[in-house]
């Protein structure tokens, strides 16, 4: 299943969730970006759904805004005792989350499919 929102495109295919930003705070109202984001977290209240990979396919540059609705999805994946990754980044994205160390909390692979293998392969 498909949903496609105004800021995130969602994609559920259990215990999967991929999530791919759309762009960045600047182009959308923030109080948008909030309830998307809680829109998405709230997927995780579902036992189906454990592990999220964040595709940044579609995004050269994120600011502080969506990078903390990311990084609350990662969170809450953990806490769930799934697993989260990141794919498809360019390499501004790759030097953007290598600067502020989230590269190192969580994997970057360099397509989704190789995410995808790595979450299954571990689960």
């Amino acid at each position: 299943m498909v949903d496609n929102l105004e800021i995130f495109e969602v994609e559920v295919s259990a215990p999967n969730l991929v999530v791919v930003p759309l762009g960045s705070t600047l182009q959308f109202l923030y109080s948008n970006v909030q309830t998307e984001s809680n829109k998405v977290l709230r997927l995780f209240d579902t036992p189906e759904i454990k592990n999220v990979i964040i595709d940044l396919s579609r995004v050269d540059y994120l600011d502080s805004i969506i990078i903390g609705s990311i990084i609350r999805l990662l969170q809450r994946a953990r806490q769930t005792g799934g697993q989260a990754v990141f794919c498809n980044a360019c390499e501004n994205m790759q030097n953007i989350l290598k600067c502020i160390k989230v590269g190192s909390l969580w994997p970057l692979f360099e397509t989704r499919e190789e995410a995808i293998t790595a979450i299954t392969s571990n689960s």
